[in-house]
């Protein structure tokens, strides 16, 4: 122990190195054991959802001996779900899988010293000397008993006599498998793994005059799988898949009904009750990166500008409870062929975009969106009116009866720019309601919601009043 104490000064910062005098150990001799990588992939697919969940499907070429053999399958995400794997041969001898184990103990300075608790390690000191001791533990860090003392820490670096043999550099598949015959396979290898996701971005661009667009639909991958996926054939399906954890196999598809190219570079059909969006060519989708995609592009299609005060039908739909004193500025499009659009819009954000005086871009707002059928509405709420403001006071309140109520009230909006506008006034009532007497015509939108359409002047100002009776 005197000599470790005095050494300790000028080796304590390297007590973390770690020498192993041993690689991993060999297989069993009269085990085959055949290892296949990346590099014997010979093709590629990814089928990504929303749901934060992706299908692989590869193909390797791999020589396998006659007989019973072990095949480690490297180079699969850390994030792979190992029960929902699907393993099919391609052409050749018959080849039958036999059991299957998922090994992700994968190779760490704790890993390893976890693996050596109860034994006796060394520790090589500069001089070429060794101080020997045992690991106690490792809950919280590593405690060794040296010399019959208990210590944290032991100058000099750690050497290891092996590696343990059930800890991995990378996730591994093995499997057991019987071959008809030597030869070479295509095995068509199909699973699931989470840490993949996609989502659609839109930039909608407006034109001076705020009636037209151009929007450019982005596809965003976000690939936290634990793989890099090289050279592969990338496939997005919009919709929510049911999921029944965990699951037990592939989520495959019925036959494609309908296809249609895209001017991104891809190409939408339609995929039992989803859409699916196949890139045309192959691209490299790396581990822990975003990757975007050019969806579609869609020039000249028309927007129109609404204002709102309260929370309308569309907002209510969306849980967005619009403050009364603030007007809101919502944009609107058709998604249909004759307004320039027409397709299916998966979920994403949609970015607007107006341009200044001197013809920089400004950003308006942006909103998310769900997933969007051709031939209906898109609306999107990019802010509130700083010019446009509004004062809501109940006037009045009277009981009519046990189970009837009378109510009033006064909406006065005010309009700070130089053209006049359209406020459109949404107003709830609970119960079985009637308007009694109004100052503008009004709309029954709902059971429980009706609106008005106020026009409010340039530099100038609009009350609204109302009575409504409620009966509950």
């Amino acid at each position: 122990m005197k000599q470790m104490c005095a050494k300790s000064g000028g080796l304590r910062a390297a007590a973390a190195a770690i020498v192993l005098a041993a690689a991993l150990p060999a297989a069993a001799a009269d085990e085959p054991v055949v290892l296949s990588g990346a590099g014997d992939r010979q093709e590629l697919m990814l089928t990504i959802y929303n749901e934060n969940l992706a299908l692989v499907r590869e193909v390797r070429r791999i020589e396998l001996p006659g007989g019973g053999s072990r095949l480690e399958f490297q180079d699969v995400p850390s994030q792979i779900e190992p029960r929902s794997l699907l393993v099919e041969t391609k052409a050749g001898k018959e080849l039958r899988l036999l059991e299957q184990n998922y090994e992700f103990d994968l190779i760490s300075r704790d890993k390893i010293l976890e693996k050596y608790v109860g034994r006796e390690m060394a520790w090589l000191q500069e001089d070429g000397t060794r101080i020997t001791g045992t690991l106690l533990g490792m809950a919280q860090g590593p405690v060794y008993s040296v010399d019959g003392q208990v210590v944290f820490e032991v100058p000099g670096r750690l050497a290891l006599p092996e590696l343990p043999g059930d800890l991995r550099a990378l996730p591994t598949l093995v499997w057991q498998v019987q071959t008809e015959g030597a030869g070479r396979r295509d095995l068509d290898v199909t699973y699931l793994t989470r840490g993949v996701s996609w989502s659609a971005d839109y930039v909608l661009q407006l034109a001076e005059n705020g009636k037209t667009g151009d929007l450019q639909a982005w596809v965003s991958v976000d690939n936290r799988s634990g793989a890099t996926y090289r050279d592969a054939q990338l496939m997005f399906l919009a919709g929510d898949v049911h999921q029944a954890p965990p699951p037990s196999r592939p989520i495959m598809y019925k036959a494609a009904e309908m296809a249609m190219a895209m001017d991104g570079g891809m190409v939408e059909e339609t995929v039992s009750d989803y859409h699916l969006y196949t890139y045309d060519g192959r691209t490299t989708l790396k581990e822990q990166s975003v990757k975007q995609l050019s969806l579609f592009t869609a020039p000249g299609i028309k927007v129109s500008r609404h204002y709102r005060l309260g929370a309308g039908a569309a907002a209510m739909r969306r849980g967005i409870a619009t403050p009364s004193d603030r007007v809101a500025v919502w944009h609107v499009l058709e998604n249909r062929e004759k307004d320039g659009l027409g397709l299916p819009l998966p979920a994403g954000v949609v970015r607007v975009y107006g341009r200044s005086a001197s013809g920089a871009r400004q950003l308006l707002g942006e909103d998310r969106i769900g997933h969007t059928p051709k031939n209906e509405t898109v609306e999107l709420l990019t802010g509130y009116a700083f010019d446009l403001s509004a004062e809501r006071t109940q006037t009045d309140e009277r009981t009519r009866g046990d189970r009837s109520r009378e109510y009033a009230y006064r909406i006065l909006l005010k309009n700070h720019t130089k053209s006049p506008v359209t406020v459109e006034v949404t107003e709830t009532a609970g119960g079985d309601w009637s308007i009694l007497e109004s100052s503008l015509t009004y709309a029954k939108v709902d059971s429980r919601t009706f609106r008005f359409d106020v026009p409010v002047p340039a530099d100038g100002e609009t009350t609204l009043t109302y009575r409504v009776l409620v009966t509950w």
